[in-house]
């Protein structure tokens, strides 16, 4: 189980076919300054290394002590001789990572287990499955420094909870709680404190024994009908065609002959 420190902000571990990332400051409460920035970029680029040489199908995002990130480490800006030119690296490199993250064909899974805040929202957010604990709160924090959002904060909550909430948390930068985030769909499930980890090693474990070309499917496809500006008909031709294509491959023959012998697949594309 190879693990690091990169950039002495961010643990890496990648065992077996599942990668762990974790904000690895719990002093700064995860902020996000120079080091953890560079750390980010560079686990998101192991990411994408591992899928292309076949060694990867999930990978988790988590974070150490009581708050999974406060964004920004807006001390560290003010000290730079020129801030504006140091957020400005810093929002460059932190969209780089998340251009990354969205890209990857493998699903990838974020644990919140207590109080996201600024950019920290985008990587916490920005996955595929999003598990929250009860003790986890969403605060945007933004305008209260007088700075407009990031690493894609205005995307996710103007597309996942309409305008008018978006306008809400963006300009007021009250605290969501958990159960808030689960009514309006910015987590994919809540789930009891104390259990958060277990159920978390649920979800990696079973996504990295399923089909690694049916979830890279899904993901492209469900990824495309969210933001994609394409027509319901030709989101239908899309679904069409990469249906086609799985049942034509081994994992499609596989699930198929499983489902009708009552039995559990074997997906020949699953490398756990």
């Amino acid at each position: 189980m190879p693990e690091e420190l990169l950039y002495g902000r961010v643990r890496w571990v990648h065992d077996g076919a599942v990668a762990r990332v974790e904000l690895a400051s719990p002093d700064t409460r995860n902020a996000l300054d120079g080091d953890m920035t560079l750390g980010l970029r560079e686990a998101s680029a192991r990411l994408a290394e591992g899928v292309d040489d076949g060694t990867l199908d999930v990978a988790v995002l988590t974070a150490q002590g009581p708050v999974f990130s406060v964004g920004g480490d807006l001390r560290w800006f003010a000290e730079a001789p020129d801030p504006s030119a140091r957020i400005a690296e810093t929002a460059t490199l932190l969209h780089e990572t998340l251009r990354t993250l969205a890209e990857l064909p493998i699903p990838v899974v974020s644990v919140v287990h207590g109080t996201v805040a600024g950019g920290g929202i985008g990587i916490a957010l920005g996955a595929d499955i999003v598990l929250a604990g009860t003790a986890a709160e969403l605060r945007v924090a933004y305008t209260a420094a007088g700075l407009s959002p990031g690493c894609g904060v205005s995307w996710l909550l103007a597309r996942r909870i309409g305008q008018a909430r978006a306008v809400d948390l963006a300009m007021t930068n009250r605290m969501v709680t958990a159960e808030e985030l689960r009514q309006w769909g910015l987590v994919s499930r809540v789930v009891a404190q104390e259990t958060l980890a277990d159920e978390a090693e649920e979800v990696v474990q079973a996504l990295a024994s399923g089909s690694a070309p049916a979830l890279a499917a899904t993901k492209r496809l469900l990824r495309e009908a969210g933001e994609a500006p394409t027509t319901f008909s030709a989101h239908l031709d899309a679904e069409a065609a990469s249906i086609a294509d799985l049942l034509g491959g081994p994992d499609g023959r596989e699930g198929l002959s499983a489902f009708l012998g009552k039995r559990a697949p074997v997906f020949v594309s699953s490398r756990g």
